[in-house]
């Protein structure tokens, strides 16, 4: 029985796929781009010249091409920047909107000032330049690419050296289309048929909803700081937020002067951390970048022998939304406990009755008035 069951589903594969090879009858069973053609053209990224052709030897326009690749890379409804007018195209074009946005990402440049020439054929030069320039290819040496290509490609010496490097890097990343029997020559100044098309937009669309999960993954996960930092060894973590408890020391360097007694309530002064803070499993919990805006709430005098000056303030940063978040701190003549890049609670004792004076671009140490709490992922802090 259960036999018999592999083989149904055997034949099933067999026809549904059979099927899907026949959806146009030039594509045969077998060729050696189908399963690019198809996912193509399932995707909404090409379509056949008819229900059943899809002519995979037809040379692509600068109109199809122009129209396909902002579909690949999903910009149909961006903003377009700048004004176009030519002789040969304008809005009446089933292209146009496509024409407008190529130009707009520099994917295609017009011939002339007045002509975009919509049906001239596209080179495959054009398409690996624009694979390479839109991917990620910075980690590729040029030695790398050079040898990639030349082991590649019977024709490398016909190669111009302006653009071997760049055709080495896509070979590479594995992104030109090798269409047989010529696959070991990379006629790199050939017109595009729409099949070696069909497979340029497969690689581009794979690898390009590869770095938008990444970067969604990256979006959504704590930021993570490699090297340096100051570590806060104290904190507690639930989920993506990390509070700081009461008292923690945090540096930062301040625009200004602030003396205690002296300085007024109600003075503005600018400030940032000193370094990034970080938790004890390097978390980002406060960025050195963060602008921060201060304000005096109170300054005390020094009382001798009973106690030092401090100056109670509090630091607002922006959030992502816009919104002003609050960090009431308290600087005083307490010296913090500096160990290695860590900062500590514990504090020296002194002689009391010193008044605090923080000078313009000194690192001032503060005290957190009450805890706080930081989202390690969009790096705001929530109270």
């Amino acid at each position: 029985m259960k036999k018999l069951v592999y083989i149904i589903i055997f034949v099933m594969l067999f026809f549904a796929s059979e099927a899907f090879a026949k959806q146009f009858k030039d594509v045969p069973a077998g060729y050696w781009d189908i399963q690019e053609i198809d996912r193509i053209t399932e995707a909404g990224i090409m379509n056949g010249v008819s229900d059943d052709e899809f002519q995979p030897k037809r040379y692509v326009t600068r109109a199809e091409y122009a129209a396909s690749i902002i579909k690949a890379i999903k910009q149909e409804n961006i903003q377009v920047q700048n004004a176009y007018a030519f002789d040969d195209i304008n809005n009446s074009h089933w292209a146009w909107k496509y024409v407008i946005r190529a130009l707009d990402l520099d994917i295609l440049k017009p011939v002339s000032d007045s002509y975009f020439y919509p049906n001239e054929y596209v080179t495959r030069d054009e398409i690996i330049t624009f694979m390479v320039n839109i991917l990620k290819s910075e980690h590729i040496t040029k030695k790398e690419a050079l040898v990639a290509l030349q082991n590649a490609y019977a024709d490398f010496d016909d190669i111009p050296d302006w653009f071997k490097v760049t055709a080495g890097k896509a070979e590479v990343l594995g992104v030109i289309a090798k269409e047989p029997p010529r696959e070991n020559y990379l006629n790199y100044d050939g017109y595009i048929s729409r099949a070696q098309f069909a497979y340029f937009l497969d690689k581009l669309k794979e690898i390009t909803e590869g770095y938008i999960q990444e970067k969604h993954k990256e979006e959504t996960s704590p930021k993570i700081v490699e090297e340096g930092g100051i570590i806060i060894d104290n904190t507690k973590r639930e989920d993506d937020v990390v509070t700081l408890p009461v008292r923690t020391i945090l540096p930062v360097i301040i625009s200004g002067q602030l003396k205690s007694g002296q300085t007024k309530s109600g003075t503005m002064f600018q400030a940032r951390f000193a370094d990034n803070i970080v938790d004890d499993e390097n978390h980002l919990l406060l960025s050195k970048n963060i602008i921060l805006i201060g304000k005096v709430l109170n300054s005390q005098r020094s009382i001798p022998f009973i106690k030092n000056g401090s100056v109670l303030f509090e630091l607002s940063a922006t959030n992502k939304d816009g919104n002003l978040t609050r960090i009431q701190g308290i600087a005083d003549c307490t010296p913090p406990v500096t160990e290695s890049n860590k900062i500590t609670r514990a504090a020296a004792s002194v002689i009391k009755g010193k008044n605090f004076i923080g000078k313009d671009g000194q690192i001032l140490y503060i005290r957190l008035y009450k805890p706080m709490r930081v989202n390690i992922v969009t790096g705001d802090i929530l109270d």
